[in-house]
């Protein structure tokens, strides 16, 4: 049965728009970032958040285990509604697990995407030696490619969640 992916830039408002859309369709939701934080915290009994695990294990090893919680999530019977973290789509394994699913891109305006990242500091995917612009500006643009490659839906996430929800739900009807 396939399940209804959420892609796109890290702070797009998948997890939001993700919620409010299982909810209106009755179905299970599940934030990837979720399951790889309690994997972690199962493995290791630390209580860290995804930016924390990845500059505590390195990027390499997060993907790893990120690949192991997306394999997890999609095992499940029923359709659900699953939110992604925007590196995910990047690993060719990734892909052709997430291919055979409704796929849907998240975006959002560029500044106000970057704006909200830095909030919280330079993430831990921007090289330390690379300003945090210069990072964004050059992931944003390698990412975007992958997730126009992998969806068959796009959305643009400026107004309102639940007018972005109403957009998806028009969509895949």
């Amino acid at each position: 049965m396939k399940h209804l992916i959420l892609i796109g830039y890290k702070s797009v408002g998948k997890s939001a728009i993700g919620r409010e859309l299982a909810s209106g369709v009755r179905m299970r939701f599940i934030d990837l970032d979720d399951e790889v934080e309690r994997i972690y915290q199962e493995k290791s009994g630390s209580n860290d958040n995804c930016r924390q695990i990845m500059r505590e294990i390195g990027q390499e090893a997060f993907r790893e285990l990120e690949h192991k919680a997306l394999k997890s999530v999609l095992k499940s019977t029923a359709r659900c509604v699953i939110s992604l973290g925007g590196g995910t789509p990047l690993l060719l394994k990734n892909k052709s697990l997430i291919k055979g699913h409704t796929v849907v891109q998240i975006t959002a305006p560029k500044s106000i995407v970057f704006e909200r990242i830095m909030i919280n500091g330079k993430p831990a995917f921007f090289p330390a030696e690379e300003s945090p612009l210069v990072s964004f500006n050059r992931t944003w643009k390698d990412r975007a490619e992958v997730y126009d490659a992998l969806s068959i839906i796009k959305v643009e996430n400026s107004g309102s969640v639940d007018e972005t929800v109403q957009l998806i739900r028009e969509k895949i009807q």
